[in-house]
């Protein structure tokens, strides 16, 4: 045992009953695995796009390098948010995963290198410890991708991008990307240019004497943003299972002809989707149970009627006032 040891910390994660480990360092997030949008002619490392925190971020797929069957996939529950090294700059990069576990730690001299058997390029392993008496491969991001590789998945990002916010209106109509959204069993969607970040449980600070559509204001980076409980705005029952505030979507809107940014309360963001302006149909029913004047229409996308929120009319509210 030499006299100093470098100690390292790793979330533990299953794939497929296999135990593998990320350095804490490379991790930015874990996220529920939303619905992925596949990216058209994109490279087979790509399982696909999700939106997250205002931006696009490609999911890679780990089947590659475990040999694994389309058939053997597990739950994919969670999403774990990667930071890899890249010439250009960090790329940020999710990964699909069954479960997540803990963070373990590990000492240096605990961690076997991996046998060299064959060709086999087993480089993305940092080693092998034992966990759970069982043995974890430990993963070293930034060997996960060659060079070419990482290029790779950044173009096929930024020309999603690319795609979706400015070349999609190729055809006579114009189309729009709106952010979905659920509030008990409503379906809406709100044009995601308005939409600024989704926040996870922030922590909400209620104004004695407001209204009582007001929850209260948030902190975001020294800005103090008013947080509207937009359940209440659209009639919606609170019962003790949509009880618990889970989600809050910051959004810009006009008060007053003033720009301001406001934090909307929501069941959960579902995903994002694509519009067509002639696919909207402006005629809004009269049996809703909240004002017609909050819509701004209503299209149909697979299958399923979406209602299409303006922001400016649902906030219209002389308690959010600057």
């Amino acid at each position: 045992m030499s006299e100093t040891t470098v100690s390292t910390d790793y979330l533990s994660f299953e794939i497929d009953n296999e135990l593998f480990g990320v350095n804490l360092a490379n991790l930015n997030q874990i996220i529920e695995t939303p619905e992925l949008t596949n990216v058209p002619k994109s490279s087979d490392l790509l399982e696909g796009i999700i939106y997250h925190n205002n931006e696009l971020l490609p999911i890679v797929n780990f089947q590659r390098w475990l040999n694994l069957k389309e058939g053997e996939k597990g739950g994919r529950a969670n999403i774990l948010i990667l930071e890899l090294a890249h010439q250009d700059g960090a790329i940020e990069v999710g990964l699909m995963v069954d479960k997540v576990l803990e963070v373990v730690h590990f000492e240096e001299e605990d961690i076997e290198k991996v046998p060299q058997v064959g060709n086999d390029n087993t480089d993305y392993i940092k080693g092998i410890s034992r966990y759970l008496e069982r043995f974890i491969m430990l993963i070293d991001v930034d060997s996960l991708f060659t060079e070419k590789e990482l290029a790779t998945i950044k173009e096929s990002r930024d020309a999603k991008k690319e795609e979706t916010l400015e070349e999609i209106a190729r055809a006579d109509q114009f189309i729009n990307i709106y952010l979905t959204f659920s509030l008990g069993k409503e379906k809406l969607a709100v044009d995601a240019n308005k939409v600024v970040e989704i926040l996870d449980v922030p922590k909400i600070t209620p104004v004695p004497g407001s209204e009582k559509m007001l929850a209260g204001v948030i902190n975001i980076r020294g800005n103090i943003l008013p947080v509207v409980d937009t359940r209440l705005k659209f009639n919606i029952d609170i019962s003790k299972e949509n009880q618990k505030i889970t989600t809050v979507m910051v959004v810009d809107v006009v008060v007053n002809g003033e720009d301001m940014s406001v934090g909307a309360i929501v069941d959960s963001v579902t995903d994002i989707i694509e519009i067509a302006d002639n696919d909207i149909n402006s005629a809004v029913s009269l049996d809703l149970p909240f004002n017609p004047a909050f819509l701004k229409g209503v299209a149909k996308v697979k299958d399923n009627f979406i209602q299409l929120i303006n922001t400016d009319k649902v906030f219209e509210l002389k308690s959010i006032e600057n």
